[in-house]
C-alpha cells in the first residue's frame, strides 16, 4: 500500500527506518518518540500544516514506525504515509496517557529516546511522559534522526535539485519585475506567482526582501516600500518541493553602485568560489569556512556569522537543518558525499548563497544560475 501522494518508495522509507533502528542500537535506545515534523516525515511519509497540534511517531528496534495524530488529521495518513494506519487522538483526551499507551502496547522498553530540543514537545508534555515512563531511562536523543538525515538519498537530491530551479525562476522574476520606484511588495506578488505557478509548495521561511536601510534589518519581509535609485536589495528566496528546500541569495543595484559595494562583491563573490571549489568528500569543515571568512574579514572584521548549514526537509519556522551542521569558526567535522548545504557570504552591502550538493568528486550547484556577481538595474 502507498498514500495517494507518497514522495519515496515504500523500500526507501524502509531503508530510513532500517538506518534509525542502527542508531538506536548504537546508542542503546530500545523505543525512540518522535516528536520533530520533519523527522516524522522523514521516516513516515505523512505531513499537514496542521503540524501546530499534537502528533508523534513512535519507533520500537525492530519494528515499522507508529503514527498518534490528531482524528481530524487521519486523513493525510492515506494521502502521504507508506503506513496503512495510525493512532488517533481526539479533543479533550489526554494526550500523554494516550501517547503512553501507544508505547505501553510496543512491549517494555529499558531506554526511551526524547528530542528535548525539538520546538513541538513541550516541557509539559515532556515531563509527563518522562513521569508516565517510571521503570524506563529516558534519554535525549534530539539528534539521533537529524544525523541520519544528512546524507541524501538520489530521490532527496532530485527534490532539492527541482527546488533549486524554482529559487533560480523566482530570482530572474524578481530582477525582471525591478525598475525605479517599484514596491517591495510587488516583488513578493511577482516571486509567490513565478514560485507557485514553477511547483513551489508553501515555504518554511517567507521571501526576504530587504532594500535600502532594511538591507540591515535580518530577515525582513516585504513591505509597501519603494526601491529607489541608488539603494540595494538584497533577495533570498527559497524553492520547496515535497517539502524540500533550497534557497538563493542574490543582490540587485537600482542604479551604478558604490566602488565600496563593487569591491566587496569582487571579494565575497570570490571568496565563495575559492569555497565552493574546495568542497569535496573528506574536506574539513572549518577549513571551507575560513576560506570565506578570512577574506571577508578584510572588509568586515566583526564577520562571525556563519557561511553555511546542511539543508534538506523543513517546515515552518524553518527551511533547513541548520541546528544540526553549521560551518563557523569553533566547530569541525568532516563533509561527506551525499550532503547537501546553503553556503552564503554577506559583507557592505553585498550579499550572495547557493544550495549545493556533495558529489563523490567535488559539488554540484543546485541553484544553477552563472549570475554570481552584482546585479544591476539601470
Amino acid at each position: 500500500m502507498t498514500g495517494n501522494r507518497q514522495a519515496f518508495s515504500t523500500e526507501e522509507f524502509r531503508t530510513r527506518v532500517a538506518r534509525v533502528h542502527q542508531a538506536m542500537e548504537q546508542q542503546g535506545i530500545d523505543l525512540l518518540l518522535i516528536h520533530a515534523p520533519e523527522n516524522i516525515y522523514y521516516l513516515t511519509g505523512y505531513q499537514t500544516s496542521g503540524y501546530f497540534a499534537y502528533q508523534v511517531a513512535l519507533l520500537a528496534r525492530g519494528r515499522d514506525p507508529e503514527l498518534l495524530v490528531r482524528f481530524l488529521e487521519r486523513g493525510n495518513v492515506t494521502e502521504y504515509s507508506w503506513l496503512e494506519h495510525a493512532s488517533t487522538w481526539k479533543e479533550g483526551d489526554d494526550m500523554a496517557e494516550v501517547t503512553l499507551r501507544c508505547a505501553r502496547a510496543l512491549g517494555s522498553h529499558k531506554t526511551v529516546g526524547l528530542e528535548k530540543q525539538s520546538w513541538f514537545l513541550t516541557a509539559a508534555m515532556s515531563e509527563a511522559l518522562s513521569a508516565g515512563l517510571a521503570g524506563a531511562r529516558v534519554v535525549d536523543a534530539s539528534r539521533l534522526v537529524a544525523q541520519v538525515r544528512l546524507i541524501k538519498s538520489e530521490a532527496e537530491v532530485g527534490y532539492l535539485r527541482r527546488a533549486g530551479e524554482i529559487a533560480e525562476i523566482e530570482q530572474r522574476t524578481a530582477l525582471a519585475a525591478m525598475h525605479d520606484g517599484v514596491l517591495e511588495t510587488d516583488l513578493a506578488a511577482a516571486v509567490f506567482q513565478a514560485g507557485v505557478k514553477a511547483g513551489c509548495e508553501y515555504t518554511g521561511l517567507p521571501h526576504h526582501i530587504m532594500s535600502g536601510y532594511r538591507y540591515d534589518v535580518c530577515h525582513a519581509n516585504w513591505i509597501p516600500k519603494k526601491i529607489v535609485r541608488g539603494e540595494l536589495t538584497l533577495l533570498e528566496l527559497y524553492g520547496c518541493v515535497e517539502r524540500y528546500h533550497a534557497t538563493q541569495m542574490r543582490t540587485v543595484s537600482m542604479g551604478p553602485a558604490s566602488d565600496e559595494v563593487r569591491r566587496a562583491a569582487d571579494i565575497v563573490t570570490e571568496a565563495q568560489d575559492v569555497a565552493l571549489a574546495a568542497m569535496r568528500p573528506g574536506a574539513s569543515a572549518r577549513e571551507i569556512d575560513a576560506l570565506v571568512r578570512r577574506p571577508v574579514r578584510k572588509i568586515r572584521p566583526e564577520y562571525y556569522n556563519r557561511t553555511g548549514y546542511s539543508t534538506g526537509i523543513g517546515f515552518p519556522p524553518r527551511t533547513a537543518e541548520w541546528d544540526v551542521l553549521d560551518f563557523n569558526e569553533q566547530e569541525d567535522w568532516e563533509i561527506k558525499e551525499g550532503m547537501v548545504f546553503h553556503m552564503l557570504a554577506l559583507a557592505c552591502g553585498f550579499g550572495i548563497s547557493e544550495t549545493v550538493a556533495v558529489t563523490r568528486t567535488g559539488i554540484e550547484r543546485l541553484t544553477p544560475s552563472n549570475q554570481r556577481g552584482l546585479c544591476v538595474v539601470s
